[in-house]
């Protein structure tokens, strides 16, 4: 993103807008953090903000601050669709095509207003007027950060917009063995400590307290690994029985 564009997304959002954020569909830690963390920034400065996912995610993202506002697409569609089409800004984060947004994708193709796009992933389409793309990003919530750094507003970022964006990284990175984690990735998690990040708590809440239905696919998992010693690796199968396991399978990105 250049000075000049950089410049004009400061006059459009110097005034309070209608704004939109969408995360991807089945959103993980990054695509909630972000979006979360983007929404408690933007009502910081007046704006009529709502993040609209897909779909909904896994209780383990549920400790977020903000998340609670959350509107879920699939269950309030008739409204979603409507807050959509009264959109004077829209955000999309952490996806780079309307394909990534399932059921959505229609309805965010059709709709002409103005759309930013924020994201690490390669080969981004080109329905956004402004468009911060940077595949060396370790996540979007980093990313998410440079923004408000752009904006020179990052005295903004309250300890509930730091938990989001620490979230969204740590989970992104791998708690940070990743090799997208470079010495940048720490200094913004160092400020994002500083800006009231409790990172013990954070990591607590998103690995540590294990639901019923996270046991029963641990317990699945191990019943039916197989060791395959010429892949000098293992091999998980799952199966998967939806009558009997409430499983939440993305908890898989995080765990295996």
């Amino acid at each position: 993103m250049n000075s000049t564009e950089i410049k004009d997304l400061k006059s459009l959002l110097a005034s309070p807008k209608k704004i939109v954020i969408v995360p991807h569909k089945n959103p993980d830690g990054d695509a909630i953090g972000s979006t979360v963390a983007l929404y408690n920034f933007l009502k910081s400065k007046q704006h009529d903000a709502v993040v609209i996912a897909p779909n909904d995610y896994p209780e383990f993202l549920k400790w977020v601050p903000g998340q609670e506002d959350v509107l879920i697409f699939e269950k309030n569609t008739e409204k979603a669709t409507q807050l959509i089409s009264d959109a004077e800004v829209i955000f999309t984060l952490d996806f780079n095509h309307f394909s990534r947004t399932g059921m959505m994708e229609e309805v965010l193709a059709k709709t002409e207003t103005t759309y930013v796009m924020i994201d690490h992933h390669q080969q981004p389409d080109n329905y956004a007027k402004f468009t911060y793309s940077d595949v060396s990003c370790s996540s979007t919530c980093e990313m998410v950060y440079n923004f408000i750094e752009m904006l020179d507003e990052t005295d903004k970022i309250s300890p509930e917009i730091a938990s989001a964006l620490y979230l969204g990284i740590m989970t992104d990175t791998g708690s940070f063995r990743f090799s997208s984690t470079t010495s940048k990735t720490h200094r913004v998690i160092a400020n994002l400590i500083d800006k009231g990040a409790k990172n013990a708590n954070i990591h607590q809440d998103t690995f540590d307290n294990s639901s019923y239905e996270r046991m029963q696919l641990l317990g699945v998992a191990l019943n039916n690994m197989k060791v395959f010693s010429y892949l000098l690796g293992l091999v998980l199968w799952f199966i998967r029985n939806p009558k009997k396991q409430g499983v939440v399978y993305n908890w898989l990105e995080y765990n295996f």
